[in-house]
C-alpha cells in the first residue's frame, strides 16, 4: 500500500510524538514492503510509504529561520520539463519542494501525473494537502481547532486520533445502499472527509479552505471539424501511453487489463505500437457465459499480438477474496467488481509484470456508458408535443396496459412514466430508494439521525447542478467523472492493484487527453444513440470488427447468482445481514431485510442480489474495524 500522512498542530509550541509518526506510516503500509519516510518538524509532522513503481518520499528545506517540508507520493511524467538542469538535484521529492519554493502552490497545475502532496510552509505556518485530478490517490482529513490530521488511509488517520471518540456517518450508511460506496466528500466516520478530485485544502492559523484547482469544461468552444479531432485525439492518447512507458520502461515489467472492451483493447493496442516486446494482457472470465467476454479479449489479443493470461473467477474466489477486500478498502466498498479486479491483478503480479495499464476512463470521456443512451430515449420523448403526449399517447396507452396487460403496451407504460421524470431525479430512478423506501428499509431513529428528508442520491444531483455544461449529456457525463470515476472505479482498480502487490496506469486520465475530450462536441462524441461513435470512427481501421461492435458488459460480477447458487456464499449472506449483531446497530428493519431475502430467491435480475451484497460488506466492515469499539453517530 502506499501514501502520505501527517499531522499539523495549531499550538506551534506544541510536539507531536515521534511514536505517532510512526504508527502513522505503518498503517500505511498494511504489512507491505516499500519505502518508509518520516519528517518531524516539532509540531508539524510529514510521512510518506510506498512501493518502487511510484516516487515517495519526504524532503525539507530552511527558508530564513524556518523551515519547510513536503511528503509526496505518486507518478509523474515528463519531468523534464519540470525542472530545471541547473536546479536538479536527483532526489525527487527535494527538487519538487524547491518548485514549490520558486513558484508557489500554483505548481500544482504543472504537474502531470497520479499523486497526493503535503506542503508545509513554515515561512507563514500554512499546510497545502492535494490530490491529483482524478484522485487515483486520495487523502482523508481530520480537523479541529487543535489540530488537523490527514492520510491517505483513514487507518493511518485514525492512528493520530487514538484519545478522540469518532462515530459512524449514518448518512454514510445510506450512501452505501444508494451507490455501494460513500461519495465525496463523506467518508464511513462522521469526523473523517475526503478531499474532492483537482482539489487543494489550505489550513493556515486553525482554519481550513478547500478550492479546486481542475475541474471540468464543457463549456469552451467546441471545434467542428471532425477530421481534425481525431487526428488530435490519436495524438493526445498515443502521448498519454507514451510518457507513462517512458516513465516505467527499464525500470519495472509492463502489462494491460484486457477486457474484451473497446477502452483495454485500445491501450493495449497502442502499447503494442510502442514498446518493442510483445504485450502481456490480462483477462478474466466466468463460467456464467452472459459475464464472460474472454472470447473478445482473446480477439483483440490476437489482433494485436499480445500475449494473453487468463483466470476464471468462481464462487469460492469471491470468499477467498473477502478477507483482502476488507484489509483493503478504507470503508465499506461493495462494488463487487473489486474481486475479478484483483484477481486479474494478482495473475499479472504472478507472471512478473509491475504494473497494469488500465482503460478506465474512456466510457466516461467519450461517452461510452448505456445509461447516456438510455436517456437519451426518454428525452425523445419530450420531443412529442406536450397536449399530444397529455391528451392523446398518455391515456391510450395506460388504458391499453390496464385492460389487456400484453408486455408492449406495460412496456410503453414504464416508458413514458420514466420519460416524465425531470432531470436530475430521472438519472437515479432505477435506483434502490425507488424501490423500496427508505422508510421502510431503515430503522426509525437511524432515519431520524439521517434526516427524514435527507435525498439519497443528493449526490448526482449536486453534481449535475454544479456541472460546467450546456446539455444533457455534458451534464451526466460531469457526474460519472466525479462519482462514477473518483468515488466508485479508480477507487476500486487502485486499491485492488495495490492489495495484488502491483501498480496501474491509467492513460485515458491523462488530464490533457480528458481536457481534449471536452472539447469535442457533444454531437459528435455521442451521434444519436450511438454510443462513442466519434471515438469508434476514429480507432475503426486499428480496432478489430468484432471488438467495435460488441454489446457492452463491463467487468461485473455474478455475485447475486452466487449468492443463490454456492451454499457458503448463501450461507454467509444469511449469517450476516440476519444476525442478531448486524440488526442490533440499529440500521435496518428485520422484516425488510427478510423480505429481501425472500425476494432475492425468486429474482432473476441482479437487483436484490446487490442490495444483498451490500448489506454484506456493511456488517463485515463493522465486524473488522470497529468492534468492540464501535460507536452510533
Amino acid at each position: 500500500m502506499s501514501g502520505i500522512a501527517g499531522v499539523v498542530l495549531t499550538d506551534r509550541r506544541a510536539r507531536i510524538e515521534v511514536s505517532v509518526l510512526s504508527s502513522m506510516v505503518r498503517a500505511l503500509s498494511l504489512g507491505q514492503e516499500g519505502v518508509e519516510k518520516i519528517l518531524d518538524l516539532q509540531s508539524v509532522g510529514l510521512v510518506a510509504q510506498g512501493p518502487n513503481f511510484l516516487n515517495v518520499g519526504v524532503a525539507e528545506m530552511p527558508a530564513l529561520e524556518h523551515q519547510c517540508g513536503l511528503a509526496f507520493c505518486g507518478s509523474l511524467y515528463d519531468t523534464q520539463w519540470l525542472f530545471s538542469e541547473q536546479d536538479r538535484t536527483g532526489r525527487f521529492c527535494k527538487d519538487l519542494l524547491q518548485l514549490y519554493m520558486e513558484t508557489g502552490i500554483g505548481m500544482l497545475k504543472r504537474l502531470r501525473g497520479e499523486f497526493v502532496i503535503a506542503v508545509w510552509d513554515g515561512r507563514d505556518d500554512t499546510l497545502y494537502l492535494a490530490v491529483d485530478r482524478f484522485r487515483v490517490h486520495p487523502l482523508f482529513y481530520y480537523e479541529d481547532t487543535d489540530s488537523l490530521v490527514f492520510g491517505s488511509r483513514i487507518g493511518s488517520v485514525r492512528c493520530a486520533l487514538s484519545r478522540k471518540a469518532l462515530s459512524v456517518n449514518p448518512e454514510a450508511i445510506m450512501d452505501v445502499m444508494a451507490h455501494s460506496a460513500v461519495p465525496t466528500p463523506r467518508s464511513i466516520f462522521r469526523e473523517i472527509k475526503k478531499i474532492p478530485p483537482g482539489s487543494i485544502l489550505t489550513r493556515r492559523n486553525g482554519e481550513s479552505k478547500l478550492a479546486s484547482y481542475w475541474d471540468a469544461d464543457f463549456l469552451k468552444p467546441d471545434s467542428t471539424d471532425e477530421a481534425a479531432l481525431s487526428v488530435e485525439l490519436k495524438r493526445h492518447f498515443s502521448d498519454a501511453v507514451m510518457c507513462r512507458v517512458n516513465y516505467d520502461k527499464g525500470q519495472r515489467e509492463i502489462g494491460t487489463f484486457l477486457s474484451g472492451g473497446i477502452d483495454s483493447s485500445t491501450v493495449t493496442g497502442v502499447l503494442s505500437r510502442i514498446i518493442p516486446s510483445r504485450v502481456r494482457s490480462f483477462s478474466i472470465g466466468f463460467q456464467e457465459q452472459r459475464f464472460n467476454e474472454l472470447e473478445f479479449a482473446r480477439i483483440a489479443a490476437r489482433h494485436f499480438g499480445a500475449e494473453i493470461f487468463e483466470y476464471q473467477v468462481g464462487p469460492k474466489d469471491t470468499v477467498d477474496a473477502i478477507p483482502t477486500i476488507l484489509n483493503s478498502f478504507d470503508e465499506p466498498f461493495a462494488n463487487a467488481s473489486a474481486i475479478p479486479t484483483y484477481y486479474c491483478a494478482k495473475v499479472a503480479k504472478d507472471h512478473g509484470v509491475a504494473v497494469l495499464y488500465a482503460g478506465d476512463g474512456g466510457d466516461e470521456l467519450f461517452a461510452g456508458n448505456e445509461r447516456y443512451s438510455e436517456q437519451r430515449i426518454f428525452d425523445y420523448y419530450g420531443c412529442i408535443p406536450r397536449g399530444l403526449r397529455t391528451y392523446g399517447l398518455e391515456p391510450t396507452i395506460n388504458v391499453l396496459a390496464h385492460a389487456t396487460g400484453l408486455r408492449p403496451f406495460v412496456k410503453a407504460q414504464k416508458y413514458v412514466r420514466r420519460a416524465n421524470i425531470p432531470y436530475p431525479q430521472r438519472l437515479s430512478s432505477y435506483g434502490l430508494f425507488n424501490v423500496i423506501q427508505a422508510s421502510d428499509l431503515f430503522d426509525p431513529e437511524m432515519l431520524r439521525r439521517v434526516g427524514l428528508s435527507r435525498d439519497p442520491y443528493e449526490v448526482i444531483s449536486r453534481h449535475y447542478y454544479n456541472a460546467p455544461a450546456s446539455n444533457e449529456l455534458d451534464r451526466q457525463m460531469y457526474i460519472d467523472w466525479k462519482l462514477t470515476l473518483a468515488d466508485i472505479d479508480i477507487f476500486k482498480v487502485a486499491r485492488m492493484t495495490e492489495a495484488a502487490g502491483i501498480g496501474v496506469r491509467f492513460p485515458f486520465l491523462d488530464h490533457r487527453l480528458a481536457e481534449f475530450s471536452t472539447s469535442v462536441p457533444a454531437s459528435i462524441r455521442m451521434r444519436g444513440l450511438k454510443l462513442r461513435s466519434f471515438f469508434k470512427g476514429t480507432y475503426a481501421d486499428f480496432l478489430p470488427a468484432e471488438v467495435l461492435n460488441k454489446t457492452k458488459h463491463g467487468f461485473g460480477l455474478p455475485i447475486s447468482v452466487w449468492l443463490k447458487t454456492y451454499r457458503p456464499l448463501n450461507e454467509m449472506m444469511h449469517d450476516l445481514v440476519l444476525s442478531s449483531t448486524s440488526l442490533q446497530r440499529g440500521y435496518f428493519r428485520r422484516s425488510m431485510i427478510e423480505k429481501i431475502v425472500h425476494l432475492h430467491e425468486s429474482d432473476q435480475t441482479s437487483f436484490y442480489g446487490t442490495v444483498l451484497w451490500n448489506l454484506m460488506v456493511l456488517e463485515l466492515w463493522h465486524r473488522a474495524n470497529l468492534e468492540p469499539l464501535w460507536e452510533k453517530g
